[in-house]
């Protein structure tokens, strides 16, 4: 029997369709998993976690199904309200992308040319 991965490395090897779709949506999962754990680790119900976002019960759930990917209005609204961190690294197609936090920065001058990094914290 095949994994979830060795299914998932199939699919996107033969299917360009697919594979743009899933790496399209690759935001969206991992805002999805930010959210759930969050959840978890706090013991909220999607009712309490929509509360705190001042949001809808559906609007968490849509959110956490990751098969929409958020506006970063709502991701900057998730940061603060639960004082998490979320980090969107954009590049383009072929280069790998590269992650820079605060700590990084204070011990390493960056060109801003050469990194695009999107970084919303509280």
């Amino acid at each position: 029997m095949k994994t979830f991965d060795q299914l998932l490395a199939e699919e996107e090897r033969s299917d360009p369709r697919f594979r743009a779709e899933w790496q399209r949506l690759a935001p969206a999962r991992q805002f999805a998993v930010a959210l759930l754990r969050y959840r978890a680790d706090n013991g909220l119900s999607q009712r309490a976690l929509a509360k705190k976002l001042g949001i809808s019960q559906p609007r968490v759930a849509k959110i956490e199904s990751g098969e929409h990917n958020p506006g970063l209005d709502t991701i900057i609204n998730a940061v603060r309200r639960l004082n998490i961190e979320f980090m969107v690294d954009v590049a383009p197609a072929g280069r790998q992308s590269v992650f820079v936090n605060a700590k990084a920065r204070k011990h390493e001058a960056v060109a801003h040319d050469q990194v695009a990094v999107l970084a919303a914290s509280a």
